[in-house]
């Protein structure tokens, strides 16, 4: 087994590069952080670049350090040891574990692709949704209730680094393509793709859908303001949520569990579960 290298200053600049929204598009990188999304990115196979960890994980290593340390090695990726002092300021207090990893922006699936996967023909899309952390538990809703894939337009960004956090290591195990255009829903449409708006009213309530195909879209609107007219009346059909009186919105995350879950479920075919990472 190859020894940690020490060179942990160029390292800790290069998370903080990435840390930024123009250094993740001109390195086509990102990062991740803590024990549980390193277990989960090295269980998928996912592209680890370097990885940076406390000093704690070689001098008087847990298992849990023992088993990162050997996977990461054993794949021949470099890991610097920082100083613990240095990785705990770089956590800033989340707990998460003293570990972050340098990735490789998996290269983006192609359209048809996004619907290739045996029994699971529904596509989550998050519009300009301007919390990383709500694109991050989206993305892990999607991949819990079987979705086949995630396209982020505009604003949406799968790769921040709050985003890869509250994933919780969902984004590696489903496909993720990004665009800045309205294209997107020409693409949908030529593929004879079942396209969805969710609103707050004027919709088919969910219970009452019936599905006309196998393949979906489920566009997800911005958590403040919702998709807008002119993008909702482009889609093919419009979805809410029955609520109680008074009550005027779900939170983007429970939404979107609900109405993909509940969309799977209507698919004539039984979705193929076994995606869905282990807790």
């Amino acid at each position: 087994m190859a020894k940690p290298a020490p060179d942990w200053r160029k390292t800790v600049h290069l998370i903080q590069q990435l840390s930024l929204p123009k250094g993740r598009e001109q390195l086509g990188l990102f990062t991740l952080e803590g024990y549980r999304s390193m277990e989960r990115a090295l269980r998928n196979g996912a592209p680890l670049e370097e990885v940076l960890v406390g000093e704690d994980f070689v001098e008087a290593p847990n298992q849990r350090q023992e088993r990162i340390v050997r996977e990461v090695l054993d794949l021949g990726v470099p890991m610097r040891v920082a100083p613990v002092e240095e990785v705990r300021r770089m956590t800033g207090g989340r707990g998460l574990g003293n570990v972050f990893a340098v990735m490789r922006q998996p290269p983006p699936p192609e359209w048809e692709e996004m619907f290739s996967v045996e029994g699971r023909k529904l596509v989550v899309v998050g519009w300009n949704l301007g919390d990383p952390g709500n694109t991050g538990a989206v993305i892990r809703s999607a991949l819990a209730a079987g979705a086949s894939a995630f396209l982020a337009v505009g604003t949406t960004d799968p790769w921040h680094p709050k985003s890869v956090r509250t994933s919780m290591g969902s984004l590696f195990a489903i496909p993720i393509l990004r665009t800045s255009n309205e294209e997107w829903i020409e693409r949908f449409h030529d593929l004879g793709v079942e396209t969805f708006a969710t609103v707050c009213r004027d919709a088919e309530p969910l219970p009452s859908v019936r599905l006309h195909g196998e393949r979906m879209a489920l566009v997800m609107g911005s958590e403040a303001f919702g998709l807008p007219d002119e993008i909702a009346n482009r889609l093919k059909r419009r979805v809410t949520i029955p609520m109680p009186s008074g009550v005027d919105s779900y939170s983007i995350n429970a939404a979107t569990a609900v109405l993909a879950y509940t969309l799977m479920q209507k698919v004539s075919t039984n979705p193929d579960m076994s995606c869905k990472v282990p807790t």
